[in-house]
Formats: structure tokens, sequence, C-alpha cells
């Protein structure tokens, strides 16, 4: 592991999303975290630059059902296919000016 800040959620199929500053990853289960070979990663994606996070508080700022609120006004919706990025809420309740799109698919 690169030692960098990331926070962690358990998805309803037990797979993990792994929130960086600047990236989302998917992955089997927590101990494919630390395989130095990345086994167990499903996929992963980089985030705009303008979708950067300071990492300062962790990321996860609130979480509701399949929205969660991240840091920077930043909105992830979860559904069952896919995870979807947003600048904000009212993009994200628009599903308007959608900035990454991680499948869920493995």
């Amino acid at each position: 592991m690169s030692g960098a800040p990331v926070d962690v959620a358990t998805l309803i199929n037990g797979c993990l999303l792994v929130i960086a500053a600047d990236a989302l990853a998917l992955y089997r289960e927590g101990a494919d975290l630390r395989d130095p070979l990345g086994n167990g990663l499903i996929r992963s994606a980089v985030m705009p630059e303008i979708c950067h996070m300071a990492a300062a508080g962790g990321f996860v700022q609130e979480y509701r059902a399949g929205y969660v609120g991240l840091a920077n006004d930043l909105v992830l919706l979860i559904g069952l296919n896919d995870v979807r990025l947003f600048l904000n809420k009212q993009d994200a309740l628009r599903n308007m000016n959608e900035q990454l799109r991680l499948s869920l698919e493995y």
C-alpha cells in the first residue's frame, strides 16, 4: 500500500469501494487491500483533477442508502451497476455533469 489516506465502504454485494483523494477502486474483500500485487482489485479509476480532494478529516462526510457526500461537496451515487461521481448535490439530483463512472460488475 502506498500509505495514502483512504476511506473504505463495504457495498451490499460484499465488495469494498476505496475512496482516495484522486481515485476510486473496487476490491473483492478486505484482505485484498494489503496485497502488494493488487490481486483482488476489480477495477479502479482516476478522478478528473477538478474532483481531487484534500485528505484532512477523511473523504466521506455523509452516507445514506446509495448517496455518499464527500469532501469538497462532491457526491457519489451508488447504484446496483455502478458508482457515479458528481461535483455537487444539485448535479447528482439532476443526473447532470457526471464526472466519473465506475462499474460494479465483476
